[in-house]
């Protein structure tokens, strides 16, 4: 059995100090997004809603209760609100423009209309005039009639067809017409990002340090004859090294035991399981010496076990004393996984991925992005670039 390291592990300094950045692996969207914000050219998705202003105040709720029942926002559209304040008056949404009232509602079909050109008044709104026809109110809800008391004449107003990604556009959003917006945990912290930034200093140091064990273990894997690849699984919450694994697809000759694969069946070892036989005994040849515990090292450590047991526990994570497989684990590895790798890693139900240089047939940022596949049931974050350079001294090769 593999015995956890406690704390971080021990590196060589000036491998940790060498000129490297970490690069947030994100998919197409959010990188879009990225670079919306660096850039500051939010892009404005729009579409047309007939509106209309509330000329009697005591009709809003009733208004609002029959608008929402019979033209419900669609899902896409759950972000807007009904009604806005603009003084003097209110102003509520009535329903959709159709694609043929688009075409209806410009005289001059070069004009395009506003909404298509995303040209818009100072108010956001394509008033009545020589260029623009709007239905009478009768003849806006001509299919399905309602109570229309308490509202004045409408108009057509252009409003997000989406929700806001970040606080940046809810920004805009606000100009344009009330919408609702839920922060939601980002693969990068954009405002950082933005900077160039992403990680403090001692986070940097913290990740380094793992590297350089996996840099470490695959130096020694070539020295051996073996293609240069290492992996290390690390428990974030207390700092422990659960496994070092190397590519043994020479060594051992099986065709899967590439280095993530070898790290994850270490793990899987500790827990009771494990798939390859022929892995016995690699254990204590692929880690390197064990710290000693000291008495108050060894107490610390079973406080925060059973700290981190209760937390699993309550949040419904897990049931028992050990997580399924690498459940919250981050997974530090010198080459870019393949697909293979990726797919075991995202099964394992790791955190977090770091590695170290890109891979001809990657699975995670260079062939493939498979972390960003939405139709998977679980979602890990990957970073590159760690200690690059000296990744990419090892033997070079597409499989880790």
């Amino acid at each position: 059995m593999i015995l956890a390291t406690s704390m971080a592990p021990s590196a060589d300094e000036n491998a940790l100090f060498s000129p490297w950045s970490l690069t947030p692996v994100l998919s197409p969207e959010e990188e879009q997004e990225l670079q919306e914000y660096k850039s500051g050219n939010i892009s404005l998705p729009l579409c047309p809603y007939f509106a209309a202003q509330i000329i009697d105040k005591r009709q809003i709720s009733r208004l609002s209760q029959v608008l929402s029942l019979k033209y419900a926002f669609s899902d896409g559209m759950k972000h807007l609100k009904r009604v806005r304040a603009h003084r003097p008056h209110l102003d509520i949404l009535l329903r959709p423009v159709t694609a043929e009232e688009k075409i209806n509602l410009s005289k001059d079909r070069a004009t395009n209309y506003a909404v298509n050109s995303a040209v818009f008044s100072s108010e956001n709104i394509v008033t009545v005039g020589d260029t623009t026809r709007v239905p009478l109110l009768t003849q806006i809800f001509k299919e399905d009639p309602i109570d229309l008391t308490g509202l004045g004449e409408p108009f057509v107003v252009s409003v997000p067809l989406r929700a806001a990604r970040n606080c940046k556009e809810q920004q805009v959003w606000a100009g344009i017409w009330p919408s609702t917006y839920h922060a939601k945990p980002k693969t990068v912290n954009l405002e950082e990002a933005s900077r160039g930034g992403g990680v403090s200093d001692e986070e940097k140091l913290r990740i380094g340090s793992y590297m350089c064990r996996a840099v470490e273990a695959a130096q020694r894997n070539q020295d051996r004859g073996g293609k240069g690849m290492g992996a290390v699984v690390v428990d974030r919450e207390s700092g422990n090294v659960l496994a070092v694994g190397t590519d043994q697809t020479g060594e051992k000759g099986g065709p899967l035991l590439h280095a993530c694969m070898v790290a994850i069946d270490m793990v899987a070892r500790q827990q009771g399981g494990g798939a390859y036989a022929c892995l016995v005994g690699l254990e204590t040849e692929q880690q390197p010496k064990k710290h000693s515990l000291t008495k108050k090292d060894g107490e610390q450590k079973k406080v925060e076990k059973e700290s981190h047991k209760r937390t699993k526990e309550n949040s419904g994570q897990c049931t028992g004393e050990l997580p399924y497989l690498c459940t919250g684990y981050e997974v530090y590895v010198t080459h870019e996984p393949c697909i293979m790798c990726s797919m075991a890693l995202l099964h394992s139900r790791v955190s977090c991925v770091y590695y170290g240089c890109c891979s001809p047939g990657g699975a995670l940022g260079t062939f493939y992005r498979l972390h960003c596949h939405p139709g998977l049931n679980h979602k890990f974050l990957v970073f590159r670039g760690v200690m690059e350079k000296e990744c990419q001294a090892l033997v070079s090769g597409a499989e880790v």
